[in-house]
């Protein structure tokens, strides 16, 4: 070797000391900042666990980078490289990671702050999202500059520190070692560190499902480092957008064939896949147009603090206590596209639209039962119609046409509003209106699904709004929090148009021909973090609204408070407004539901039932707290035998619908 692997030792050992040392911090920080501590004071026996499993990750990424760009560079150029050029690439290469760890680790703050978890997949619909909307959003949100400013003040001090002990503990040893020494310490440490990437001594090495220490799903959150949850995103996106139509689903979930997999999921003779609807003759003499509003950020949590002093509703409060409207509702998904594929297609793999099937027309589609039906289809959105892809792959799956922004400023003759997700929800409603009487005077039966997007940070809206009553008192912040009143003005300026829309559609000749339902994409995200188990509830609701005319309703007799989530909704339209149609019954219709034994259920594992929150994880329920059933008991129970039927039922419909969306698009593309 030419160089003298002993004058490194040092350096390697400062760089891993200050690695480790970022990462205990920063978990200690995540936990401090975000966690609750009542739930953690209850799971204090578990804090051990986590930092134990905590350092054990920590030590797998320290000794991964080691392997990767310490000890191969040494055994591959050490025999090339004078000490000098060696010493050059040691202080660049560790230097770079020590600011990309640091980076990751501000990235995963952020996503705690805005999504109330550590980075999952969803990070990647971000960089594919509206680049110029993503950046006013950060430029908007002070929270956010302060993260850059810490990120770039922690990166200075770091390398200052980092430069000043490497100096300090230099060792410059004038005894070159020989060559078979060099050797045999490399090649003991590279086993050592073999043994330490692994991260495990067992049959498997140490991955995400260890990542389990304690009943508190946030404590589990805080137990891998930022460099594995991006690693874990990455691989899920990698299995949603291209691994996942190239796997055999049914032999990677140990199934002998779909016939299994359907029975697992619930289905037979009594309760087939594919469900028709009855026969009715006033429907296939009338069909009612159709409207399903997708509100962003439409969280339940606000709507449920209406009140005189805080008018969140506008004038959709009396249209909410006219008609139905539940509150006990979750979105499947936690975001706008991954909402509307599952609502859309049934779809849990997103995104669909810009993965390698976005030219795949999907059996599972719920616009086709409408447009098998006769209906026009129409996808509105106050959104640019380039969004996600969007105007190419809806088409493909049973819409007409899709509007968006462009179009809809250029209708109406408006200047482009300074909202960089979208054009004003007024707008929207307007070509809305437009829709339905230009589809009625054509004798044709009209379906739009529509997207507002008015609510999203930052919020902008209209020179001519006027800010009603509000209170962030309501919602336990100060009364004067402006930030909080900011939020509040986006979610009553939407939903007072949408109350607008409902005024309008009531006193036309259309009142009677009209089936509107409207729910929230997620939950309205920074406004509240909701991460005490306490609040499970507030977390993932959204509310599901209905107004339907009276010769079409079959909802008198069902509860309000009857649990469902998104799933549920394309099921019961169908039920309401088609006839002798046939749909994929992976929901449940309302009028249909047993109010003991109805549940709706989040993609992240969430389970809203009549008696509370469970969780699919750890088979553990949360009771209600309060009369108003918005609250939980923080200490759990166990499930019941139903629920944990329900449970493993939904967890194979997510795999038989996926199986479906890969049959579909391998029977089209091979």
């Amino acid at each position: 070797m030419k160089l003298n692997f002993s004058n490194h030792i040092n350096e390697i050992w400062v760089f891993s000391f200050l690695l480790l040392m970022l990462l205990l911090l920063s978990r200690i920080f995540s936990l401090v900042i975000f966690g609750n501590w009542q739930d953690i004071g209850q799971s204090f026996v578990f804090l051990d666990d986590l930092f134990v499993r905590g350092f054990r990750f920590d030590i797998k990424l320290l000794s991964t980078i080691l392997l990767v760009f310490f000890w191969f560079p040494i055994l591959c150029f050490s025999w090339l490289l004078s000490e000098k050029w060696f010493a050059l690439y040691l202080n660049v290469i560790s230097n770079v990671i020590l600011i990309f760890i640091i980076y990751l680790i501000f990235v995963d703050l952020g996503y705690l702050y805005y999504f109330h978890k550590p980075i999952d997949v969803l990070i990647f619909g971000l960089l594919e999202d509206d680049t110029n909307a993503i950046i006013s959003t950060m430029l908007n949100n002070s929270k956010i500059l302060l993260f850059f400013a810490g990120f770039g003040l922690l990166t200075y001090l770091l390398l200052r520190l980092f430069s000043k002990l490497k100096h300090r503990f230099k060792n410059h040893s004038e005894t070159v070692i020989k060559h078979k020494s060099q050797f045999i310490f490399w090649f003991v440490s590279f086993l050592v560190l073999l043994v330490l990437a692994r991260g495990s001594l067992d049959t498997f090495p140490l991955q995400r499902k260890h990542a389990s220490v304690s009943d508190n799903a946030f404590m589990n959150a805080m137990v891998m480092n930022s460099a594995f949850n991006l690693y874990y995103a990455n691989r899920d996106r990698m299995v949603n957008n291209e691994v996942i139509f190239k796997t055999e689903i049914l032999k990677s979930n140990h199934l002998e064939s779909e016939e299994a997999l359907k029975q697992k999921s619930g289905y037979n003779n009594l309760n087939p896949l594919i469900r028709t609807t009855d026969f009715n003759a006033e429907l296939e003499r009338v069909k009612p147009h159709v409207i399903f509003v997708m509100m962003e950020g439409w969280s339940s949590q606000i709507a449920l603090a209406q009140s005189s002093s805080n008018d969140v509703l506008g004038e959709f409060a009396q249209h909410a206590k006219q008609d139905y409207f539940y509150t006990r509702f979750f979105a499947n998904q936690y975001a706008t596209n991954p909402s509307a594929e599952a609502l859309l297609l049934n779809s849990p793999i997103t995104p669909l639209s810009q993965s390698i099937a976005n030219k795949t027309r999907f059996k599972q589609s719920n616009v086709l039962p409408f447009k098998n039906k006769g209906y026009q289809t129409l996808f509105l959105s106050g959104g640019y119609s380039s969004w996600r892809n969007h105007n190419n792959f809806w088409l493909l799956e049973g819409f007409d046409s899709y509007i968006g922004r462009s179009r809809i400023e250029q209708l109406f003759q408006v200047d482009a509003s300074n909202n960089p997700w979208g054009v004003y929800d007024e707008f929207v409603f307007e070509y809305l209106k437009k829709s339905i009487l230009d589809a009625e005077s054509q004798n044709r039966s009209l379906f739009s699904f529509v997207l507002t997007t008015n609510n999203h940070p930052p919020v902008r809206l209209p020179d001519s709004y006027v800010e009603p009553p509000l209170d962030p008192s309501a919602y336990g912040f100060e009364k004067n929090n402006a930030e909080k009143r900011t939020l509040l003005t986006g979610y009553n300026y939407q939903t007072d148009q949408l109350g607008k829309f409902m005024s309008w559609l009531k006193t036309s000749s259309l009142s009677e021909k009209v089936i509107v339902v409207a729910t929230g994409d997620h939950p309205l995200r920074t406004f509240s973090d909701n991460n005490a188990i306490t609040e499970k509830y507030l977390r993932f609701s959204v509310p599901a609204y209905f107004y339907i005319p009276e010769s079409f309703d079959r909802l008198k007799t069902v509860s309000r408070q009857i649990p469902g989530s998104h799933n549920d909704l394309f099921p019961t339209l169908f039920e309401l407004s088609l006839s002798n149609a046939s749909y994929y019954n992976f929901g449940q219709p309302l009028m249909k539901k047993d109010p003991e034994k109805a549940y709706g259920w989040a993609s992240s594992g969430e389970f809203i039932f009549s008696d509370g929150v469970a969780s699919s994880l750890n088979k553990k329920i949360y009771t209600w707290n309060d009369e108003h059933k918005t609250l939980l008991i923080s200490d759990s129970q166990s499930i019941s035998d139903h629920q944990s039927a329900m449970i493993e039922q939904e967890f194979y419909r997510t795999i038989l619908k996926k199986y479906l969306i890969v049959k579909d698009y391998k029977n089209q593309n091979e």
